[in-house]
């Protein structure tokens, strides 16, 4: 009897711990990413979808559709139906692709517009355009080379991104972080002294994360305070803050040699998430994305 005890208390224990297996932590943000399959968003209520984009070269996420870049062409997509839209003439596009690389695409809040970066390999001219109801036009220049990036234009930078009302880029240019207002085309510098190429922009457009070698910081515009938020130990690719500024996402690239997504051999990408309130570390997704980021999150 009594060894019939020590048993069931012992199955007891091992019922409550699991197994000594832990589930994956409850991530309370939708986000997404770029596997094998597609891009797959996960929601907070625990759903998911795929939108099987199979090879894409590098998307942004934005109100239930994707933005990307595949092949010879540039492409919005349900995520939830899979429809595809292209957003430039099939010719047009491959008119631009015999002289410029064009890369990264970003979503300019609701509104349906893009914007891209055109650039010349082995140059440090490079120019972003908004792409808006199939025509493409000039807005402004944007810094090819910085601290993160000291040789050439590197396809990892990302050296601008969009607010949530989509009525502005945030824009490295000249080593200075400028909102630059689409409608009327001008220019305010919120940081005069910023080297730093792989960055993203809150909701509010008041806090900056951006990371220098291994490791997140976090830019408060209003105060002008500078936060270091973490090491990670990994060189890191893209980087995104939530809306709200509460969470930040990145990609372990360490075992990244090439520019292309998974499922190729030797690809392995592990996605982390940073409670910035909690200041807690998560483990979401292990090979996944490419060197360039290839994760959003899904607002």
């Amino acid at each position: 009897m009594k060894r019939f005890k020590i048993i069931t208390f012992i199955t007891i224990l091992l019922f409550i711990g699991g197994c000594g297996k832990k589930e994956p932590p409850e991530i309370g943000i939708d986000y997404s990413y770029l596997n094998a399959e597609g891009v797959k968003a996960n929601y907070s209520d625990g759903s998911s979808c795929i939108c099987n984009t199979e090879y894409l070269e590098d998307y942004d996420y934005n109100g239930g559709y994707i933005y990307f870049i595949k092949a010879n062409n540039l492409y919005k997509a349900s995520i939830s139906t899979n429809e595809y839209y292209p957003l430039l003439d099939e010719n047009d596009y491959r008119n631009i692709c015999n002289e410029y690389c064009i890369r990264p695409i970003v979503s300019v809040g609701d509104s349906g517009k893009v914007a891209v970066q055109l650039y010349k390999r082995e140059s440090d001219h490079s120019s972003i355009y908004i792409i808006d109801n199939g025509k493409m036009e000039y807005l402004c220049e944007v810094d090819g080379r910085g601290i993160n990036n000291n040789s050439s234009v590197n396809l990892n930078k990302v050296p601008f991104c969009a607010d949530k009302n989509g009525e502005n880029l945030f824009v490295k240019q000249n080593n200075e972080l400028v909102k630059f207002n689409i409608q009327n085309k001008t220019g305010t510098t919120l940081i005069s002294d910023f080297k730093y190429d792989i960055f993203d922009v809150d909701g509010s457009g008041d806090k900056v994360a951006y990371i220098y070698r291994d490791s997140i910081y976090l830019y408060e515009v209003s105060s002008g305070k500078e936060t270091l938020i973490g090491e990670m130990g990994f060189p890191l690719g893209k980087i995104c803050i939530s809306d709200d500024g509460n969470w930040i996402m990145v990609v372990d690239v360490t075992a990244v040699n090439g520019i292309w997504p998974n499922p190729y051999p030797g690809r392995r990408n592990n996605l982390y998430i940073y409670d910035c309130v909690n200041k807690t570390k998560y483990l979401v997704v292990e090979d996944c994305g490419t060197d360039r980021g290839g994760f959003d999150f899904a607002e």
